[in-house]
């Protein structure tokens, strides 16, 4: 077997959840996100927004360049996290799916 076999075996979905054995449909659905880079959505905060320089003389406003990271962060978590609730969705049987789309 070679190594994109490997990799491809792991990414597979999950069979579709019909409702029986959630604890392993999500650990096995939990996997897959992972494997897609998606799972960080499930845990992780979204990102705050940035806060200038505190000095002594008081806060300067971001500067332009922390104001593009933070936009870059905002837009790719939205991305992220799209992907990843339809990625659950697709993953559900279609009485579930019609339920919680």
């Amino acid at each position: 077997m070679d190594q994109n076999s490997i990799i491809k075996t792991h990414v597979e979905k999950p069979e579709k959840f019909k409702g029986s054995d959630f604890r392993r449909w999500k650990q096995k659905m939990l996997f897959y996100l992972t494997t897609l880079h998606g799972s960080n959505v499930l845990t992780d905060d979204s990102p705050s927004p940035p806060i200038g320089i505190t000095t002594a003389e008081g806060t300067t406003p971001p500067n332009e360049a922390q104001l593009a990271e933070h936009q870059w962060a905002v837009e790719t978590c939205n991305t992220n996290e799209y992907n990843c609730r339809n990625y659950i969705l697709n993953a559900l049987d279609e009485s579930l799916y019609d339920i919680y789309s």
